[in-house]
């Protein structure tokens, strides 16, 4: 299925995909935080037209960001759910999703309490209606460290990289290497429905 960064979203920090970069610190300060309208609004998979995704404003700053499978009507599919937040680091649009815990999960739940939630990062573009989701890639960061070429500070956990950096350490390296092509998977495209 070429919808990997969707069924990253989807699965991140729930069953652990393999090969997968998490954060334990967010990418963002809360004033780093951008607004941008054109994300509010349901986007379909370009090349699976089964798989959907919605932002929705939430608080001041922040999205809820709900992927669907299935069907676009949260109420009608099996949804999960991401607070996530925008923000532009040099010439470059990230975002940051984190789990948003709202989903019939009481927060004294003994699994609830035995997970210990991180951060992903996405490389965002878009223009119009098209948008498009790049991940870090796995294997291009891996190399960076095994040749010792970047110092970010992190721990290597079986298929999992988990950067321990501060938020302005995360910026950096991101603003660093935001223009190397072979930094960020191919991207998935979003086409935008209503």
């Amino acid at each position: 299925m070429k919808t990997r960064n969707l069924v990253l979203l989807a699965i991140i920090l729930i069953t652990g995909q393999s090969c997968t970069i998490f954060s334990l610190n967010p990418l963002y300060n809360e004033e780093d935080l951008l607004v941008s309208q054109d994300l509010i609004g349901l986007w379909q998979d370009a090349d699976d037209g089964d798989e959907y995704v919605s932002f929705q404003k939430y608080e001041d700053k922040k999205y809820i960001l709900r992927y669907m499978e299935d069907n676009e009507d949260p109420n009608e599919s099996d949804t999960i759910s991401y607070e996530t937040g925008l923000l532009k680091i040099g010439d470059h649009y990230f975002i940051d999703v984190y789990p948003y815990y709202d989903q019939g999960m009481e927060e004294e739940d003994y699994l609830f309490r035995s997970f210990i939630p991180a951060h992903a990062v996405l490389k965002i573009e878009w223009e119009n209606d098209v948008m498009k989701l790049y991940t870090i890639s796995y294997d291009r960061l891996n190399e960076l460290f095994e040749q010792n070429r970047i110092r970010i500070r992190h721990q290597m956990l079986e298929d999992y990289i988990v950067i321990t950096a501060s938020t302005e350490e995360l910026q950096k390296f991101l603003k660093k290497y935001a223009d190397d092509e072979k930094a960020f998977d191919e991207p998935d495209k979003l086409v935008k429905i209503r």
